[in-house]
């Protein structure tokens, strides 16, 4: 966009709403949300799919666990960076980069040498930084205040349903296969799949064409500069806000470990029937998110009051993760990691008396794992609209949530016991939300930004008056009442 240019946008009139646009527009958040869900269904809903198999599709999980944990040390670094990237460089960059690493990633198990398997760990690691603060950033500031739940709900299904079809990948090519490993076939699917996700990211409008369906913008974004991001981010760790959510954000993607690789993948089933449980945890997390993205924006049956949904949603969290995790500690206790591996009788699903009750505990946890994700978006969503704002708080996030992923894949690579892993998940996740609910608290009932857009542009200033402003800045205003806006046409003044 030329400086000095800026998109037009309807007209606003005294009661703040413009002419309403179709949400099925190409450069709408709807539509712009449903083409990321549709790039993450390819990356990482490929990547989760071949990950929920257990040991990353192999019998022994030594190597993808010291794969894993350089992923998220990579991660958890690259994602406090990668906010501040995003707002210097765009999400188009993020997105291309970081999806074809993936592909590297699942590649090094066509060799399945241990420095390459582990290495492209660390790259993807990098990548996946890149990938999920562009999405996050997306995700949190374009939806409107009454719609985010629900869009973050739609984004994680079409997610997820890439993480249920590719969980069919190896069910289909390893139904009759006896082997305790996936075949390289399937390997070679998820890469072709992954390659297909990097290229359609650049299909995505950058956000300052992206229009509201009141005719606001999205965001009128002004790239930043290393500095500006290197003190932003710094102060997050100040934020007293992001300081008592991180309890949950570290809890948020420990427990992958134990469920993927201590109940599906510890030797307890037969290959497909690990795929089969892949494809019902990711199932699960499709209705999961709609279930709190919905229950979170739901004015009608729920609560007029943002703040009181909040809470709510936060109580359901709770009550749901400890009857599952309690549910999980009484199955935990009938096999240990040595028992499991000993069991030459493994657990199929066509045996359905002794199969029902394992793979209903293990549909719950996807289920609670789309509460506790969609959860964290929606109360990050709650707390800014701004795309940068968003960016870095979605890389703070990532960077917590992998140095907690890291640290479980290493207390799994030592072989510590499967019952001290899942009383260290519950209690992680039991911790994240009580704390959680001292920001729940401190909800908004809505939250504004002014936007100020190139020199010579539009304003949407914090009394809703629009005009003509000569600097470049952009500004962030919280309000708990509600805010008005007006035309600068006199003729709309005197009606």
């Amino acid at each position: 966009m030329e400086a000095g240019k800026v998109p037009s946008y309807p007209a606003v009139g005294h009661d703040g709403e413009g002419p309403k646009l179709s949400s099925w527009r190409y450069n709408s958040p709807l539509v712009q949300v449903v083409g990321l869900g549709l790039v993450c269904f390819c990356l990482p809903g490929m990547f989760s799919a071949l990950n929920g198999l257990g040991a990353a599709g192999k019998a022994d999980a030594t190597i993808a666990d010291n794969s894993l944990t350089a992923l998220s040390v990579s991660f958890a670094i690259c994602s406090l960076l990668a906010g501040g990237i995003f707002n210097i460089v765009g999400h188009r960059i993020l997105l291309v980069v970081g999806g074809l690493t993936y592909a590297l990633y699942v590649g090094s198990y066509l060799s399945y040498n241990p420095v390459f398997v582990i290495t492209a760990g660390a790259i993807l690691g990098v990548g996946a930084g890149f990938l999920w603060a562009a999405q996050g950033a997306i995700m949190v500031s374009y939806p409107e205040e009454e719609n985010k739940g629900k869009y973050i709900g739609m984004f994680w299904s079409i997610f997820n349903t890439g993480a249920v079809l590719g969980s069919l990948i190896p069910l289909i090519i390893e139904w009759n296969s006896g082997k305790s490993s996936v075949s390289l076939e399937t390997y070679i699917a998820f890469m072709v799949v992954m390659v297909i996700g990097s290229i359609l990211s650049l299909a995505l409008l950058p956000p300052e064409m992206v229009i509201r369906s009141n005719g606001k913008p999205v965001s009128m974004h002004q790239y930043s500069s290393w500095t500006t991001e290197a003190v932003a981010i710094a102060k997050l760790f100040l934020d007293w806000r992001m300081i008592a959510l991180s309890p949950m954000f570290l809890a948020s993607n420990w427990f992958y470990t134990y469920q993927f690789n201590a109940v599906n993948g510890g030797g307890l089933f037969t290959t497909r029937t690990r795929a089969f449980n892949g494809t019902l945890y990711w199932t699960a997390q499709i209705l999961g998110s709609n279930l709190m993205g919905h229950f979170l924006d739901s004015t009608k049956f729920v609560s007029t009051s943002r703040r009181v949904r909040g809470l709510l949603g936060l109580t359901l969290l709770l009550i749901v993760s400890s009857v599952t995790w309690g549910g999980g500690l009484a199955f935990q206790l009938t096999f240990s990691r040595s028992s499991a591996k000993a069991d030459t009788d493994k657990m199929d699903f066509e045996d359905s008396s002794e199969f029902a009750g394992p793979v209903t505990l293990f549909a719950l946890y996807g289920l609670c794992d789309a509460f506790c994700q969609t959860y964290s978006y929606w109360i990050m969503g709650a707390l800014t609209n701004d795309t940068r704002e968003a960016a870095r708080f979605v890389g703070f996030y990532k960077a917590v949530q992998n140095a907690g992923a890291a640290s479980a894949y290493q207390i799994d690579a030592n072989h510590v016991s499967f019952l001290v892993q899942i009383i260290i998940n519950w209690a992680l996740l039991t911790l994240g939300c009580f704390s959680a609910y001292l920001v729940a608290l401190n909800v908004k009932e809505i939250d504004v930004e002014v936007f100020v857009a190139d020199r010579g542009g539009l304003q949407i200033g914090p009394n809703g008056v629009m005009g003509k402003i000569s600097d470049a800045t952009i500004e962030h205003k919280e309000f708990s009442i509600p805010v008005y806006f007006e035309s600068e046409n006199p003729t709309d003044k005197q009606s």
